[in-house]
């Protein structure tokens, strides 16, 4: 039997919003902050990154009013942007590793 502590495990991410524990994998989804300041989705982008369940209103609102988004990527995160950054969460299915389509996300919001 292989040692417990020899065996790999896939990376463990919290949730911003809720706080709970999970595998990346298909139940979290990236908001990242990229070099320029822009905030996109996305697992590949790249930059400071923060993570939410996948499809959650609970959890983007939950982030929101915590301040979490700040936080995560330090940096101020305006309203106009939470709002563009709300739209592009919420209204996609299962994340998968480019987002909920499959597809590379756009950037969400300026600099």
């Amino acid at each position: 039997m292989p040692d417990a502590a020899v065996r790999s495990r896939a990376p463990e991410r919290t949730c911003i919003g809720c706080r709970r524990k999970a595998n990346p994998a298909g139940q979290l989804v990236r908001v990242a902050r990229r070099p320029d300041g822009s905030l996109a989705v996305g697992r590949l982008e790249p930059g400071r990154g923060a993570w939410l369940c996948a499809g959650s209103e609970a959890c983007f609102e939950g982030a929101v009013k915590r301040r979490a988004f700040g936080r995560a990527l330090r940096c101020e995160v305006p309203g106009r942007e939470l709002d563009v950054l709300r739209g592009k969460l919420l209204s996609g299915g299962p994340s998968a590793p480019h987002g909920p389509t499959g597809q590379g996300w756009e950037g969400v919001g300026g600099a």
